[in-house]
């Protein structure tokens, strides 16, 4: 789950958006796409063979169990013979995780999780008499079709021929915006009033960002002169040259020398203030100052159609470039009734190949590089977790060769700061938590950093703790609730042929609100996806996720008054409006139609509550340079030297926060680094294209002693 930037819902081109797609039909868009960071390299290419060859026998410890995690367990489980000389150790501490499936609970979730990958299914009574009938997908409810890695991994394990339908995103349905007082309506670029203001300023924001992708150029952040629309075309482009992107490689660098410490709010005001005299006159608004400040605003609330930016607007027009480069107008949805289904498939996929994997169910509380020990080179230290969930209390400790860290920045930090940064000399420290360590005695041979890049200099292994410990996570919340669909209909209002209203964008605290997919029927109860909806009431980020943090009875799921928190939400809607049609003030319908949501399944999550400490990550402006060595970190493996046994996967340490795309490009990232390093630093263990991994992102570890 991320930010959804998608200006093409608004500028729709017949044809576009197509219902139902074959898997290979979706793989085939994104199959070349090169993202801006990493230029030359396209991921679904480098996953197409086993990433490389691992010719002894090695001991590996994943710590996590979500999308990077199952990931590259399923890269490492395809090196050959990786049955005879590869043995995993996945720990994962989260006891509703899949691999560990518990008894379960009214609103369950057992099962149903991977990391940030879950699902919840409403019921009415515990198991085992439950009947389940909606599932809400909390984390990863949709997919971009130019998120090549996914697609390519989703063909292998359901097929190429198998059907995908598309996410009925705003903007791809009846869409409601709502500034003020006053409404638009569109769908699939026909807009009820197509001199609407609104529509205006989303125009002139997206030709001032992002501009056309043949012709003149007018954007006004250009890279390498030329607009970024047009860079994009190449980006996905099968027959861009090496060459070629090479140069957009080096370009982008500049690009974003130039523009990190630029805000989205600074950039949006940037294009209106130049723009102003392409955008309509606004009665009441006295002067240019004012007219700047609304249409500020009103893109604030709307963003390109599908969710404002207004809590977001500290984000850097790096990221929101990187993010409208990849140009996601297409998302679909997966073939299955919950998607943590997909990861379980990938799981069991992964055994396949390879059944040497151990599952712990605990929490790691440390790793350490461990030198002079002859059973590994690394050492985790955790807690094991018994079926009630309650830890026991005492640590544990293992050796490995090789650990990769799969787990969000929050989890990280906590593992790796406690024995310092010094990497020049081995010690003997208690690892563990205050009041129950792990004593020094207990494990034989002294302990280095886990995170390094250098062995003589404290201050540049203390910034990879920086860099993770920063990692800007962005608030979030979602509220799903089942409304009748007759009741719904009775006040959401017709858009000419495009039927009923589904997707609200508005002012009032709530983000986006749309109805979603539900896939799971209550016969006993005659609930059915013919009878119902699935509402996806809130769907807030950041300052709007925590103004509705105090109308919630329990964190971090399941509300304890349904009623209570039903009636705050309708309060926010409250408001008499224009109405686009016959130019009246009336009130606004939304409200109505939310009053009448059932009040037996309603459903609360907010991110912060997990150990992510939110959603996804989003770089604010300055963050680059950070996020940008964490992507990177894994080529430390190009200098053997520094005996780093450690490595990074989660999509918090790529450029695609959020994204599934992120988590598995990054789990590829730290594959092909464990490859070089059990190969001695030798890149040509890796295949082909895998090698541009290591051969095209930045080396990070060199020059450095």
């Amino acid at each position: 789950m991320g930010i959804s930037i998608i200006p093409s819902a608004l500028f729709y081109q017949p044809g576009h958006y197509k219902a139902e797609r074959t898997l290979s039909e979706v793989a085939r868009e994104g199959k070349y796409y090169r993202h801006p960071d990493s230029a030359r390299i396209s991921y679904p290419l480098v996953a197409e063979k086993p990433l490389g060859s691992i010719n002894k026998s090695i001991n590996v410890a994943i710590i996590g169990g979500g999308a990077a995690a199952i990931s590259a367990l399923y890269e490492l489980s395809n090196i050959k013979d990786s049955d005879k000389n590869i043995r995993v150790t996945l720990y994962e501490s989260d006891h509703d995780h899949f691999v560990h499936v518990p008894p379960t609970y009214v609103v369950r979730t057992a099962g149903l999780k991977a990391g940030r990958v879950s699902a919840a299914v409403s019921s009415d009574v515990p198991v085992p008499e439950n009947v389940d009938h909606a599932v809400y997908e909390i984390g990863a409810m949709r997919f971009p079709e130019i998120a090549g890695l996914m697609w390519h991994y989703a063909s292998i394990l359901y097929g190429a021929d198998t059907k995908v339908e598309l996410f009925p995103n705003p903007g791809t349905v009846a869409t409601e915006l709502l500034h003020g007082d006053h409404v638009d309506r569109f769908a699939n670029g026909v807009w009820l009033n197509d001199d609407s203001p609104t529509k205006k300023v989303v125009e002139v924001i997206k030709n001032g960002l992002v501009g056309n992708e043949s012709g003149e150029n007018i954007s006004l952040f250009p890279i390498n002169g030329k607009d970024p629309a047009k860079i994009s075309a190449q980006l996905k482009d099968g027959k861009t040259t090496d060459e070629e992107l090479k140069k957009i490689d080096e370009q982008w660098k500049v690009f974003a020398n130039k523009y990190d410490n630029v805000t989205l709010v600074s950039a949006v005001k940037q294009v209106i203030t130049e723009r102003l005299s392409q955008l309509p006159d606004v009665p009441g608004l006295r002067d240019n100052v004012q007219k700047i400040n609304y249409f500020v605003e009103l893109f604030g609330t709307v963003g390109f159609g599908t969710g404002g930016f207004k809590s977001v607007f500290n984000m850097s027009i790096l990221e929101t470039m990187r993010l409208l480069l990849w140009e996601y107008s297409n998302e679909y949805m997966l073939p299955v009734e919950a998607n943590v289904a997909f990861l379980s498939k990938f799981y069991e996929k992964s055994l396949e190949k390879n059944p040497n994997v151990r599952v712990e169910l605990a929490r790691v509380c440390d790793v350490a590089h461990l030198d002079e020990n002859p059973n590994g080179s690394t050492l985790v230290v955790f807690y094991g977790i018994g079926t009630d969930g309650k830890e026991f209390p005492e640590p544990r400790k293992e050796e490995y060769d090789y650990v990769i860290l799969a787990t969000t920045p929050r989890q990280t930090s906590s593992m790796i700061g406690r024995i310092g940064f010094n990497n020049t000399g081995g010690r003997k420290v208690p690892l563990g938590d205050h009041g129950r360590c792990l004593s020094p005695s207990a494990y034989e041979g002294t302990v280095r950093p886990a995170l390094v890049l250098s062995q003589k200099f404290e201050a540049t292994n203390s910034k990879l703790f920086s860099a993770v410990s920063n990692v800007h996570m962005v608030c979030c919340s979602k509220i799903f609730a089942s409304v009748k669909k007759t009741d719904f209909d009775k006040y959401a209002p017709e858009f000419l042929k495009e039927g009923k209203v589904k997707a609200i964008v508005a002012d009032c605290g709530l983000g986006s609100s749309y109805v979603v997919p539900s896939t799971i029927l209550n016969e006993n109860m005659k609930i059915s996806s013919k009878d119902y909806y699935s509402f996806l009431i809130s769907y807030a980020w950041e300052d709007d996720s925590k103004k509705l943090q105090h109308n919630f009875g329990k964190y971090p799921m399941n509300i304890k008054d349904t009623e209570q928190v039903i009636n705050a939400i309708v309060n926010r809607t409250q408001r008499y409006v224009r109405d686009p049609v016959d130019n009246s003030y009336k009130p606004w319908w939304f409200g109505e139609a939310l009053s009448k949501c059932k009040l037996e399944d309603p459903l609360s999550y907010d991110w912060t509550t997990f150990n992510s400490a939110g959603a996804f990550k989003l770089d604010n402006a300055g963050d680059h340079y950070n996020s940008h060595l964490l992507f990177c970190y894994n080529n430390h493996a190009l200098k053997p030297a520094l005996k780093n046994k450690f490595f990074l996967a989660n999509c918090s340490f790529s450029h695609l926060g959020g994204w599934l795309e992120g988590a598995f490009m990054s789990a590829v990232n730290a594959v092909c680094g464990l490859i070089v390093a059990a190969n001695d630093g030798d890149k040509n263990a890796l295949s082909a294209e895998a090698r541009k991994v290591v051969d095209t992102l930045d080396t990070v570890a060199e020059n450095i002693d």
